[in-house]
C-alpha cells in the first residue's frame, strides 16, 4: 500500500472512532435527559392523582345527593299523582252521578248563587 493510502485509512479510522464516540456521548445524554423526563412526568401524574381523588370523591357525593333528592321528588310526585288520580277517579264518578241529578245540583248552586248574591 502507498503511504497516501495508509494516511487517509488512519484519518478515515480517527474520523469514524470521533463520530462513535461523539454520538455515545449523545446517546447517552439524551438516555439520562429522557429518563429525568419521565420520573417528572411520573411525579406529575402521582400528584394529580393525589389531587384529584378529593375533588372526585367530592363531586361523587354531590351527584349522590343529587340522585338522592331526585328518587325522592319522584317519589313525592307518585305520592301527589296517584292522589290526584283517586280524586279525579271519584270525582269523575261524582260528576258522572251528578248528570243523572242533575236537579239537586243546579238547585244546590242556586242556594249558592242566593247566599253569594244576599253577602253583597
Amino acid at each position: 500500500m502507498s503511504i497516501t493510502l495508509e494516511c487517509i485509512l488512519a484519518v478515515l479510522f480517527i474520523v469514524i472512532i470521533i463520530v462513535l464516540v461523539i454520538l455515545t456521548v449523545n446517546l447517552v445524554r439524551f438516555l439520562k435527559e429522557t429518563t429525568l423526563t419521565m420520573t417528572s412526568i411520573r411525579e406529575l401524574t402521582d400528584m394529580a392523582k393525589t389531587e384529584m381523588k378529593p375533588a372526585l370523591k367530592s363531586i361523587n357525593e354531590v351527584l349522590s345527593a343529587v340522585n338522592n333528592m331526585s328518587q325522592a321528588t319522584n317519589k313525592q310526585f307518585d305520592t301527589v299523582k296517584k292522589i290526584l288520580t283517586t280524586l279525579l277517579g271519584a270525582s269523575c264518578v261524582a260528576f258522572s252521578n251528578a248528570k243523572s241529578k242533575c236537579g239537586f245540583f243546579s238547585g244546590l248552586i242556586s242556594g249558592f248563587n242566593l247566599f253569594r248574591k244576599k253577602r253583597r
